[in-house]
């Protein structure tokens, strides 16, 4: 069984991942999700 790692980044409005695997040297998968924030939504949050 190889060694995978999980790295991810969690950012304001933003997160992002990829999985990697140690013994090949190989990325297994990546991606990321942006989180739309305007003004208008962040007003519903302050109340």
């Amino acid at each position: 069984m190889s060694k995978k790692i999980l790295g991810l980044d969690l950012g304001t409005n933003s997160i992002g991942w990829a999985l990697i695997d140690k013994d090949h040297n190989s990325i297994l998968g990546m991606g990321s999700r942006i989180v739309p924030m305007d003004e208008a939504v962040k007003g519903k949050f302050a109340n």
